[in-house]
């Protein structure tokens, strides 16, 4: 599978993630800037306005937007949470590293014609806005049982897992 696909894929499966996620977090963490699937939507739709087939989500990703659906059946919400920090955090930080060394670029040369992606924009600094998500995640788990920590921090590795497979994906 071409590089281009492959990032096609992480799109389509981080826009179902994000979904699933902004239906079970805290309220405070909803609109925080830091979202991508209004702007992810706009990049695969110019995709497909060139007359690219958008392929469908990757099994991986599938299976991890499956797996945060199951979470979110139980309501967990802490544990929602380690996925929460990584997914966006993840695409604020390593996510704009990869996307100037790697795939984005061939992308960009190959269908894009060069037209940088939405994904890659936000409305505001970005620090800013990770420093406000920061500081409410922080006072979200202040009243979190050490129970409710250990647990978090087994399912931050089942997180990290997840996206580094997705990751793997494309730079394979």
């Amino acid at each position: 599978m071409t590089n281009d696909k492959k990032l096609i894929k992480l799109f389509v499966s981080a826009f179902a993630m994000e979904v699933i996620m902004n239906k079970t977090i805290d309220v405070e963490l909803r609109n925080t800037g830091l979202e991508r699937s209004e702007r992810l939507a706009k990049d695969l739709e110019w995709i497909k306005d060139q007359g690219h087939v958008l392929p469908e989500p990757s099994d991986l990703g599938v299976n991890y937007a499956n797996y945060l659906k199951e979470l979110s059946i139980v309501k967990d919400s802490h544990l929602i949470l380690c996925h929460f920090y990584n997914l966006y955090f993840g695409h604020t930080a390593g996510g704009r590293i990869m996307a100037k060394r790697y795939a984005i670029n061939a992308l960009s040369e190959k269908i894009m014609n060069n037209k940088e992606l939405e994904f890659y924009k936000w409305d505001g600094e970005v620090s800013q806005l990770l420093q406000n998500v920061t500081d409410k995640l922080n006072k979200l788990t202040e009243s979190w049982t050490r129970e409710e920590k250990n647990q978090c921090l087994g399912e931050t590795e089942i997180s990290f897992k997840y996206y580094g497979d997705i990751i793997s994906l494309i730079l394979s």
